[in-house]
């Protein structure tokens, strides 16, 4: 016997509401049996991932592709969500490239145990490419307890232009060697040329971000090499050192 299309739809709705508060339903994405009217394409979201991201992509803006996909909490879609993007096919997928902006950089930061840090210290990788993935194998090799930096962002080579890789340190909420000092790296060798402007506007949320979290003050926002005790030049004599604070303070 076939049952109604009606029925099965109103007992849905009788265990939704017998359900009450017993569980929280998780925030979902509403996709339609057939693709939007219009033109657009599916991404899958992928580990890493969050909506500004895809956005910044694609070159569309949030909001569209919030509407787009009729998502009201876009902080928890689950990877492999498909997200509807409102515009014609790129002939190749382009890779993420672009900073990262205050709100992501925001979203990045948080963890479920916070830390209690103080100052924030300034790498370069001294390397003309590379990512958290790589420096992870080449400090595990080096008996460093795995990947040193809590961020490493990219310039492009090894991971995006301007992309942010979240260390499992910070997401442990443990230290590198200091005590309350969270480390930042810049791929790169600033020693002979600057940040990609992606990583720079990356860099200045990040610290922005994590200042208004942890309430840091400007003033302890520093290089590696202005450690007492450091005989380096890191993070390089082409690292735009007071930009960097000028863009971070609360003026």
């Amino acid at each position: 016997m076939t049952i109604p299309f009606s029925r099965i739809a109103l007992c849905s709705a009788l265990c939704l509401v017998l359900a009450g508060c017993a569980s929280a339903p998780k925030p979902t994405i509403v996709q339609p049996l057939v693709p939007p009217s219009g033109t657009g394409f599916y991404h899958t979201l992928e580990k890493g991932q969050t909506v500004y991201r895809v956005a910044k992509t694609y070159g569309v803006t949030v909001d569209e592709l919030l509407r787009a996909n009729r998502i009201s909490d876009p902080n928890h879609l689950e990877i492999g969500t498909p997200l509807w993007v409102p515009k014609t096919p790129p002939a190749v997928r382009p890779a993420f490239t672009g900073g990262v902006g205050y709100e992501e950089a925001r979203h990045l930061i948080r963890v479920s145990r916070k830390g209690a840090w103080r100052t924030v210290t300034l790498h370069h990788s001294a390397t003309r490419q590379g990512s958290a993935g790589s420096f992870h194998r080449d400090h595990t090799r080096r008996r460093m307890g795995g990947l040193f930096y809590h961020f490493v962002i990219g310039n492009g080579s090894g991971s995006g232009d301007g992309e942010i890789e979240v260390g499992f340190r910070w997401a442990r909420q443990v230290k590198a060697n200091r005590p309350m000092d969270v480390q930042i790296c810049l791929v790169g060798d600033f020693s002979r040329t600057e940040p990609t402007s992606a990583q720079m506007e990356s860099l200045i949320s990040l610290v922005r971000a994590i200042r208004d979290e942890y309430g840091i003050p400007v003033s302890a926002v520093r290089r590696h090499e202005d450690i007492k005790g450091k005989h380096t030049e890191c993070p390089g004599r082409h690292f735009p050192f007071h930009r960097v604070l000028s863009e971070v303070s609360d003026s």
